[in-house]
C-alpha cells in the first residue's frame, strides 16, 4: 500500500526539531536501519516511528524530503 506524501509527513512531524534524529535518518540506508539507529541510540520508540516515515518520505518522495529537511 502506498502512503500519500501528506501522511508521511504528517506521521514523521514530531521529529522536525530534533537535529540529531534527522541526521541518524539521513545516514541510514534504508526505513529499517533508521528505526533501529534511532532506538539504539535514543531508545524512544515514538521518536524510531516517526523516523522510519521520514526514512520513508526520502525514499518515495525524495524531493518532498529535501524541502522538508
Amino acid at each position: 500500500m502506498t502512503r500519500s506524501c501528506e501522511e508521511i509527513k504528517t506521521r514523521c512531524k514530531t521529529i522536525m526539531n530534533d537535529k540529531r534524529v534527522i541526521e541518524l535518518v539521513k545516514t541510514s540506508s534504508s526505513p529499517t536501519a533508521a528505526f533501529d539507529m534511532i532506538m539504539d541510540k535514543t531508545g524512544n520508540e515514538e521518536k524510531a516511528k516517526a523516523g522510519r516515515w521520514l526514512a520513508i518520505l526520502r525514499r518515495d518522495y525524495l524531493d518532498e524530503y529535501v524541502k522538508l529537511v
